[in-house]
C-alpha cells in the first residue's frame, strides 16, 4: 500500500497525543492498530479509558491489518522525507519503505495479532455528533478550565 507521506504525517500528528506509553504495563496501551476497510486506512489507539481512531482515504483495496508499537511507528513516519511511503505486512513485521526500508515487529497477544478494542457504552444517557475541530478548540483555549 502506497500513501503520500504528507497525508500520513497529518494523520499521525492527530493521533500521537492519544498514545499512552506512561503506563508501560500493557502491550495494548502502547499499540497502534492500522487497518484498511473499504479503501480507508484507520489508525486506532486506546488506554482502556478512551479510544481514538483517525481515518485516511487510501487507493488500496486489499487486506491490510497491522498492530505495532505506536511510538516507534509514529516517530518513523515523522522523520520520513520521501514523497510516498510503502507499507506491507508479513507474518511477523510491518515493512515501511520511505527513506529506507524498516521492519517494525507486529504485536501479538496469545495466538493472534492484537486488535485495539473500541469502548462500548451500554447505557448512554445522551448521544450527539461533535466536530473534532470543536474538541481541539476546547483543549487549546479552555484546557485549564476543563481540568478543574
Amino acid at each position: 500500500m502506497i500513501i503520500r507521506t504528507e497525508q500520513l504525517k497529518d494523520v499521525c500528528q492527530k493521533i500521537v497525543g492519544a498514545v499512552d506509553s506512561s503506563n508501560g504495563l500493557s502491550k495494548l496501551t502502547e499499540t497502534l492498530e492500522l487497518k484498511v476497510i473499504d479503501r480507508t486506512l484507520m489508525l486506532s489507539v486506546t488506554n482502556k479509558e478512551y479510544y481514538v481512531r483517525v481515518k485516511l482515504p487510501v487507493d488500496f483495496d486489499g487486506d491490510f491489518h497491522a498492530a505495532v508499537n505506536a511510538d516507534l511507528f509514529l516517530k518513523l513516519i515523522a522523520q520520513t522525507t520521501t514523497e510516498t511511503i510503502d507499507m506491507k505486512t508479513n507474518d511477523t513485521n510491518l515493512m515501511v519503505k520511505g527513506n529506507g526500508t524498516y521492519k517494525i515487529p507486529l504485536v501479538y497477544e496469545d495466538d493472534g495479532l492484537i486488535n485495539v478494542p473500541e469502548i462500548s457504552i451500554n447505557n448512554p444517557t445522551n448521544s450527539f455528533p461533535i466536530n473534532a475541530d470543536v474538541l481541539l478548540s476546547i483543549l487549546q483555549y479552555n484546557s485549564k478550565v476543563v481540568q478543574t
